[in-house]
C-alpha cells in the first residue's frame, strides 16, 4: 500500500515539470507494480500522467489496466508484469503462444500461458482504451500498448528476442533507464493530449478526486502553459510555445 493517491501536483519549484502519479491509497500493488511506481517517480523533469490500477469499460464489463500514461504526446496501455520464480536466459516473444526462455522453458510470468501472453493482454486493453476514450470525448485516438517485466532478485535475462509483434506495441524487460528513454523520445513527436481531454477521461473514469479535481494539476503535469488564474500563483507558463 502506498502512502498517497498524489504525487507532486503542487509540491514543485516554479518551472519545474515532474510526472503526476495517480495511485488510491487502499489499492494492494504487487510488488512488481510497487517497482514501476517507484521507476515513475524517479523519472527526472518528465512531464506526463500515470493512473495506477484502474478499471476501463469495454463491451458492457470492465477491463482492469496495470497502469495508464498519458502525455501530451501519447496515451499508454501498460501491463506490468513479474516473474514467480527465477529463470535465466534470453526471452522470446513468439507472434503466437506463450513466451519462452531460450532453453525452451515457459517464462514463469503472470499471465503466461497456453491460452493467455501478456502481449494479447495489453492489446485487448488498448483496445478498450481507445474505444471508451473515443466515445467519452467524440475525438479519435490512438493508443499504444507497453508491457514492462520486472525481473527478481539474482535473475538474469540479458536480452529480448522479438521477431515480430503488434504495431504500437512496446516490452521493456526491467531496465529504468529504457523506460526513461521511451517516455522522453516521446517530446518530439506531434501533441495529441491536452489536458482538457485527459482531465474529462479521468472524471468520468471517476478517479479525478485523486488530484481534487483541478484541471490545472492535469495541465501543470503534462506541461502545458499554466498562468496565474488557474491556481497556481503567481507561477509562469511552465513550457511555451
Amino acid at each position: 500500500m502506498r502512502e498517497t493517491g498524489l504525487t507532486n501536483p503542487r509540491g514543485r519549484s516554479i518551472g519545474e515539470v515532474v510526472v503526476l502519479l495517480l495511485v488510491d491509497p487502499d489499492a494492494e500493488l504487487s510488488s512488481a507494480e510497487e517497482r514501476f511506481a517507484d521507476w515513475v517517480e524517479w523519472s527526472p523533469a518528465q512531464s506526463g500522467v500515470v493512473l495506477l490500477d484502474v478499471n476501463v469499460p469495454y463491451r458492457g464489463h470492465t477491463r482492469q489496466l496495470d497502469a495508464l500514461i498519458f502525455t501530451r504526446q501519447r496515451c499508454i496501455a501498460v501491463e506490468i508484469k513479474g516473474f514467480r520464480s527465477v529463470q535465466h536466459g534470453t526471452l522470446i516473444i513468439p507472434p503466437n503462444g506463450p513466451w519462452v526462455l531460450d532453453d525452451g522453458e515457459v517464462a514463469d510470468i503472470y499471465g503466461n500461458d497456453y491460452n493467455h501472453d501478456p502481449v494479447r493482454q495489453v492489446r485487448t486493453n488498448s483496445l478498450a482504451v481507445k474505444n471508451w476514450a473515443t466515445s467519452a470525448t467524440r475525438r479519435p485516438c490512438f493508443v499504444w500498448g507497453l508491457v514492462v517485466v520486472m525481473l527478481l532478485p539474482g535473475q538474469d535475462v540479458p536480452s529480448l528476442q522479438v521477431d515480430a509483434h503488434p504495431e504500437k506495441t512496446d516490452i521493456i524487460v526491467e531496465d529504468f533507464d529504457v523506460f526513461r528513454y521511451y517516455l522522453h523520445r516521446l517530446d518530439d513527436q506531434k501533441v495529441q493530449w491536452d489536458a482538457d481531454r485527459v482531465h474529462t477521461l479521468l472524471t468520468r473514469l471517476g478517479v479525478a478526486h485523486r488530484y481534487d479535481g483541478r484541471r490545472e494539476t492535469i495541465a501543470t503535469a503534462l506541461g502545458e502553459p499554466v498562468y496565474p488564474d488557474d491556481g497556481v500563483p503567481g507561477a509562469p507558463p511552465l513550457r511555451c510555445y
